[in-house]
């Protein structure tokens, strides 16, 4: 068995891989037990993202740096919104786990056709303070735009009128989100993008360049061009944690890749990942994993 991962780019954005060339939409079913410990690291895309569980309980982190750290618990039939920009992780805690995901570009309506509602409707929302809004279905309110994203997960990409149908379903899911988001004035509080992202953007766009090598909290600083001190203030403000402990974490999830998927030595990984030696990547891999590379990779090919 082969764990999937999703497919980040170096500066820790998803790339989105839409259904079709017609439509700028993405719908699909994630099985959590495919995806190692199942869960998703810290990533962000540019695109609006919406989640309906289907089996199981998923937990979303959301990280930024205007309020608490924020963990959202979700049970079957309930449903998310991710606003565009918004740095999550994603975990789902029970065996069996699945989510419908939905994803569309924030341009999905600036067209000439739909310019005025783009303007109106949806960019008060991309620029907003809205980061997530959880839909759970214990609260009638939300009954319409739970349904809606039933909906839209389950239209047949076969029928003729597939585009036209998902049209509808995203018209009908955006109108009532604006509602929702309309009624509290405090969602609609325009926040830019701080500083301190812009930068932690900067630094991740490195590390994943340059994991490899040794990389230092002095390099991680000229990059962004600023003090260390700073950089640390970034890591702990947006991800509550060390920038030592993300660089860990990240090169731990490219070695896992490789344990996956390619034959190569347990030395060349850990030196092609920027460990020090074997042994130092053992023990790292241990304490994250509760079990040896070489015992993950034999438990993987017995699957």
């Amino acid at each position: 068995m082969e764990y999937k991962t999703l497919q980040i780019a170096e500066n820790f954005r998803e790339n989105i891989l839409y259904d079709s060339d017609s439509l700028a939409l993405a719908v699909c079913s994630d099985h959590f037990d495919d995806y190692l410990h199942r869960e998703w690291g810290c990533h962000w895309h540019d695109e609006f993202e919406f989640g309906l569980v289907l089996q199981g309980v998923v937990e979303y982190t959301i990280y930024n740096e205007h309020e608490q750290l924020s963990v959202h618990k979700i049970s079957v039939g309930d449903g998310i919104f991710l606003n565009a920009g918004c740095f999550h992780s994603v975990k789902g805690l029970e065996p069996g786990t699945v989510m419908a995901g939905i994803i569309l570009p924030t341009n999905f309506f600036n067209t000439e056709s739909f310019r005025t509602i783009y303007h109106q409707n949806i960019y008060p929302i991309l620029e907003s303070g809205t980061e997530c809004l959880v839909f759970a279905q214990s609260n009638p309110s939300n009954a319409a735009i739970l349904s809606g994203l039933k909906e839209l997960y389950e239209i047949n990409r076969t029928e003729q009128t597939y585009e036209l149908r998902c049209m509808e379903a995203v018209c009908k899911i955006f109108r009532l989100l604006v509602e929702q988001i309309s009624a509290n004035k405090n969602l609609l509080t325009p926040i830019s993008k701080s500083t301190q992202t812009k930068r932690l953007q900067k630094i991740m766009t490195f590390i994943h360049a340059h994991y490899g090598e040794r990389i230092s909290a002095d390099d991680m600083a000229r990059t962004a061009a600023i003090s260390r001190t700073e950089v640390f203030r970034c890591f702990q403000t947006v991800l509550r944690k060390k920038p030592i402990e993300y660089l860990t974490e990240y090169r731990l999830s490219i070695a896992t890749i490789l344990l996956a998927s390619t034959d190569r030595t347990l030395s060349d990984i850990s030196i092609s990942c920027g460990f020090n030696s074997a042994s130092y990547f053992g023990k790292v891999f241990r304490e994250h994993h509760g079990m040896s590379p070489k015992k993950y990779r034999d438990q993987l090919r017995e699957k």
